[in-house]
């Protein structure tokens, strides 16, 4: 399956997946992944932007990636991993 293809399956359900977070955890995510402007932010610029310490920004990070560990099974995501 071509890369693009990959990317637009995933949008969807990254997508409804986010939505599901709490805004914070939401925001932290969008930002450091690039999803907001297409350009990844380290957790420094995460922090500053939304006014969170580097330590809370991390936490956050942290329990956004747990909510989504719980929400969406592995099994679901592998078709989208290289082989």
């Amino acid at each position: 399956m071509p890369e693009n293809d990959k990317v637009t399956q995933l949008a969807g359900p990254l997508e409804r997946v986010l939505k599901r977070l709490p805004e914070t955890q939401r925001r932290v995510l969008e930002l450091r992944m690039g999803l907001t402007d297409g350009h990844p932010h380290d957790l420094a610029d995460t922090a500053r932007e939304l006014g969170l310490s580097m330590s809370e920004a991390r936490d956050i990070e942290k329990r956004a990636f747990e909510h989504i560990r719980e929400a969406v099974p592995l099994q679901q995501l592998q078709r989208f991993l290289p082989k």
